[in-house]
């Protein structure tokens, strides 16, 4: 099968049809969302977010961070009110944006083997939770799940 890799310039496509309502299915790369997302083989459906709307906390928005589109978990607000993200792959980095730059969430995961995970999910939730506050292990576990497969 032949890979082709965009630029990160393409989601802002995807960025505009979010913002005019519409929802998008997308092929992710990188590893900055494993072990939930696995990039390069894992498609997702973004659904158009509302700025107005709750932002459930470990849910996953789709935004723009530094010119580059993201789609990392929600760990919670600044005092300031602004919304924290963190990838699941990720050790430390933080990244903090306004809740009017989140432009989507994420709705599905459809993975290679037939099977969907519906990302609004209370047990799907719980996991991240847990996996957020397991990130001071990541170091040691991402690793092993390469190793083993996961």
């Amino acid at each position: 099968m032949r890979r082709l890799v965009v630029p990160n310039s393409f989601f802002a496509e995807a960025a505009e049809l979010l913002r005019s309502g519409q929802s998008v299915k997308l092929h992710v790369d990188g590893r900055s969302m494993y072990p939930f997302i696995h990039g390069g083989r894992d498609l997702i459906l973004v659904e158009p977010y509302d700025p107005a709307d709750e932002l459930p906390r470990f849910c996953c928005p789709f935004y723009q961070w530094q010119g580059t589109y993201m789609i990392h978990r929600y760990i919670g607000d600044t005092e300031e009110g602004v919304c924290r993200m963190m990838g699941d792959g990720n050790i430390a980095r933080i990244e903090e944006v306004r809740r009017e730059e989140i432009i989507g969430l994420l709705r599905t995961i459809y993975h290679p083997d037939g099977t969907e995970q519906d990302c609004r999910d209370p047990r799907w939730l719980r996991k991240a939770r847990w996996w957020y506050r397991l990130r001071l292990l990541r170091r040691f576990l991402i690793p092993l799940f390469n190793r083993l497969g996961v």
